[in-house]
């Protein structure tokens, strides 16, 4: 069962980039967002803003402090080496967790609360079965210093004792968030606003507010172009 695990684990890492939009994509077209001004809907566009805030916090902070170089290698699981400090000395995957709760952040947004509990239970199987086989790669890569750090950090959820000096120890990156993080960034506004204008439309007010989601459609699609240019004119790096 271990093996198939690992087996699942690999195979929805290697597909992740392709396999997560569209997910997300079939999820909306199946159980379509509901309309503003419903109850319990605007309730849960408030969490579902509150979720994908804090999902890009987490993930900023922890790029910011101490990256971690766990994205893959030729779409396989990698890691160079272990890293334990930053938000990692809080939790073993603050990255993985920080995209669930911007996915699922999503999905309460949308206000389809069908699409919402099916949606966060798939991601969360999706993610539990990717750090099953990065665990597994990183025990045989790190042996007894990856089970300490196992039995002393936990898997999800953040520990907050001691943070504030953790983050007070560390110069922030800024330039590495900026570099590594505009995508996510981009994708995390752009949706978000996409939800939200066509929720306003099926409540028939779009026309009304149109013109402050144009000008911030324009703000956010010009500072994605911007990091862009400087990161691939290599006058933005990271600071590390």
């Amino acid at each position: 069962m271990n093996d198939l695990f690992n087996q699942w684990g690999n195979f929805l890492f290697h597909t992740r980039n392709v396999l997560f939009p569209v997910l997300v994509v079939a999820l909306l077209f199946l159980f379509p967002p509901v309309a503003i001004g419903t109850v319990p809907g605007d309730y849960l566009l408030a969490m579902g803003l509150l979720m994908v805030t804090a999902g890009q916090v987490l993930r900023i902070l922890t790029i910011g402090l101490a990256y971690i170089v766990r994205g893959g290698r030729h779409r396989r699981i990698y890691a160079e080496n272990l890293v334990t400090d930053g938000v990692f000395a809080h939790c073993r995957n603050p990255l993985y967790v920080g995209n669930i709760l911007i996915v699922m952040g999503f999905m309460f947004i949308a206000g389809n609360t069908t699409g919402l509990i099916l949606g966060s239970l798939a991601f969360m199987v999706i993610y539990r079965l990717i750090v099953f086989s990065e665990e597994r790669f990183l025990t045989e890569k790190f042996g007894q210093a990856y089970l300490d750090f196992c039995n002393d950090v936990p898997r999800w959820l953040p520990r907050l004792q001691g943070l504030r000096a953790t983050i007070s120890n560390f110069v922030f990156d800024w330039p590495a968030v900026a570099v590594k993080e505009y995508g996510t960034l981009f994708r995390s506004l752009m949706i978000s606003l996409g939800l939200i204008s066509w929720k306003l439309n099926l409540a028939g007010s779009l026309a009304q507010n149109k013109t402050p989601f144009i000008a911030a459609t324009i703000l956010i699609v010009s500072a994605y172009a911007i990091v862009r240019f400087l990161k691939k004119t290599e006058r933005l790096r990271s600071m590390r």
